[in-house]
């Protein structure tokens, strides 16, 4: 369980002035924090700021809500022009390149609050310290592919302190890649359940493909194959490779996918680009998985149109579909595996963090931590249907319909990257998918080095 401890409520040094109960009562100097956000609407934290300000009625905070496509921009020019949020939410992919705009959370938070005396006549303004969440704890608490993301090295500075762990942020969720399919389409293909293999995929796929009589894609069985019309290619493509017995990275973070692993080297091809050449082939004319084209539109839009039975995406994908094609008849399914008796899935999620020109560390902070914890988190993930990062929610929201199949994938997920550029990340991957070896150059191998080198030079 996640464990924040009230330490010594320092009433001697924080006296503002007093009032007896039923009088008036001691004024404490207000406080805005700017908080600001990406996915979702300022809907979804408004019960946890609520909550924090009955203990803490001094404490403003201003959620301003942006579109994903505009949001790192937006972040930057702010925190260059010194005019940016106290309080952001960042991707976990994002975070190791940001650390020199971000405070790391300190060991204590000491924040002036209300509070009575001891002789209990009246209320008073105390400086009340509390004790930070660990390292031990994040690594109890929370889900295997957390602490790995949030728990860094400070960036060492030249005639600085050495670099020491620190904590980086807190997330509120873990958001885990699934499948969703269109039941109506499985139906009328005969299909009783969604694939839960790769192999079922392929299967399922050639049973779902419509083509007419010159060819052309009339219902796809999958948006995948390409990466310039499918929504999270990357992290598609990331997912496969690690169930595949891809190593990511190594130890200092650069990307080794390209290359095979002990495990591996029996096979014809490194696991990486096996599963490139499993990729493209559900987007190359003349394969028997071919299902996907540049002619298809964007493949969530293919997916609310009813013109494609799977599509790969994440929990907030969900709610977009809702929003937009209320009467469509779509579940959520578990991503499929490589290997059933070795579930691997992939997560990608939001951290929440303080920023390093914030005039309130503390208050950030403190409130960051009150909106983590077990307890308080709840009212965030029952108005988002996000799955918890704490281990200890897991259960309950496995017997939620909302929550369940991405719930039960958080404590196998897994993330790897850890470098300064995920846009360079997804251009990498994006080239990689479609490049295609020629009579001239058959080899696979070059196509995937390129990218690993160029995912290699964000790497610091």
């Amino acid at each position: 369980m996640y464990r924040i401890t009230l330490a010594t409520i320092i009433l001697s040094l924080a006296f503002l002035g007093a009032g007896c109960f039923g009088g008036q009562e001691t004024t404490i100097p207000p406080v805005t924090l700017q908080y600001w956000r990406a996915d979702d609407p300022p809907e979804a934290v408004a019960k946890v700021i609520a909550n924090y300000r009955q203990a803490h009625p001094n404490i403003k905070i201003e959620v301003r809500s942006f579109r994903a496509e505009e949001y790192e921009n937006e972040l930057l020019e702010a925190l260059a022009e010194n005019r940016g949020p106290d309080i952001f939410s960042l991707p976990n992919v994002w975070l190791a390149g940001w650390r020199n705009k971000l405070l790391p959370l300190p060991e204590k938070t000491i924040v002036l609050s209300q509070t009575v005396d001891p002789d209990k006549k009246k209320i008073v303004a105390a400086n009340v310290e509390t004790k930070s969440i660990t390292v031990r704890q994040i690594n109890e608490d929370f889900v295997e592919a957390v602490p790995a993301d949030i728990i860094m090295l400070t960036v060492a500075e030249k005639g600085g302190e050495r670099p020491t762990e620190k904590i980086w942020g807190l997330p509120f969720s873990l958001d885990t890649l699934a499948l969703f399919y269109n039941e109506d389409l499985l139906r009328q293909a005969s299909i009783t359940k969604p694939p839960s293999t790769w192999k079922e995929v392929q299967d399922q796929v050639k049973q779902l493909t419509v083509l007419d009589e010159e060819g052309a894609i009339t219902q796809s069985g999958a948006a995948m194959g390409l990466a310039s019309n499918v929504r999270h290619a990357a992290d598609l493509m990331t997912a496969i490779m690690i169930q595949n017995g891809a190593e990511m990275a190594d130890s200092r973070g650069y990307a080794h996918f390209q290359s095979y692993t002990v495990d591996t080297r029996g096979r014809a091809y490194p696991p990486g680009i096996e599963t490139l050449m499993f990729y493209q082939a559900f987007a190359r004319r003349g394969m028997s998985t071919y299902t996907w084209n540049t002619e298809q539109p964007d493949s969530m839009d293919a997916f609310i149109a009813g013109k494609t039975a799977f599509y790969f995406g994440f929990p907030y994908d969900r709610n977009e579909i809702r929003e937009r094609a209320p009467r469509l008849n779509f579940q959520v399914a578990p991503l499929p595996q490589v290997d059933p008796t070795k579930t691997k899935n992939l997560a990608h999620y939001n951290v929440e963090v303080v920023s390093k020109r914030t005039t309130h560390p503390n208050e950030a902070w403190d409130f960051i931590q009150f909106a983590a914890r077990q307890d308080n988190v709840k009212d965030f993930l029952n108005a988002t249907g996000r799955p918890t990062a704490l281990r200890g929610l897991i259960a309950e929201q496995l017997t939620n319909p909302d929550a369940t199949t991405f719930a039960g994938q958080v404590l196998t997920a897994k993330t790897w990257y850890r470098g300064s550029d995920w846009s360079a990340v997804e251009e990498a991957f994006t080239s990689m998918i479609e490049t295609y070896p020629t009579v001239d150059k058959p080899d696979y191998q070059p196509i995937v080095q390129i990218a690993a080198n160029r995912i290699n030079a964000t790497i610091k």
